[in-house]
C-alpha cells in the first residue's frame, strides 16, 4: 500500500506546498500516479496472474493509504525473486518512489493455503 504524494517535488527534491496546488490538480496528479505505477508494475515478469490495483473501497479505515496493489506467486521463492530482481527494482526506484511519501509505503505479505 502507498501513500501518494499530492503533487510533484520540485528540482531541489522537496515537495511544494500542498497548499500550492488546487484539489483538482492533485486529483489528477494522484489519477496520473496509479496509471504509471501500475502500467510499470504490470511489465515486471513474476506474478501468476495480472496485478490488481486500486483505491481503498473504505477510505476512513486505511489510515491514510490511497493505493494498493494485489499480487499472487507460484510460492515464496518465486516472490523473493521478484522483490529483489533488477526490472522490479527499476519501476519501484524509477516510477513508484517518484510519486509516495518516503517511508509510507506498506508491504504485507502472506501464505495462501493450497485448499483455499
Amino acid at each position: 500500500m502507498w501513500k501518494l504524494k499530492t503533487q510533484p517535488a520540485t528540482p531541489s527534491g522537496s515537495q511544494s506546498s500542498a497548499t500550492d496546488a488546487t484539489q483538482e490538480q492533485i486529483h489528477e496528479f494522484q489519477e496520473k500516479a496509479k496509471r504509471e505505477i501500475a502500467a510499470a508494475l504490470r511489465q515486471v515478469p513474476g506474478p501468476l496472474a495480472t496485478m490488481q490495483f486500486g483505491p481503498p473501497l473504505l477510505p476512513e479505515r486505511a489510515r491514510g493509504y490511497n493505493f494498493a496493489l494485489y499480487s499472487r506467486f507460484k510460492d515464496r521463492a518465486a516472490l523473493d525473486a521478484y522483490a529483489i530482481s533488477e526490472a522490479h527494482m527499476s519501476v519501484v526506484n524509477n516510477v513508484v518512489k517518484p510519486y509516495t511519501e518516503a517511508n509510507e509505503t506498506m508491504a504485507y505479505d502472506f501464505e495462501v493455503p493450497n485448499d483455499a
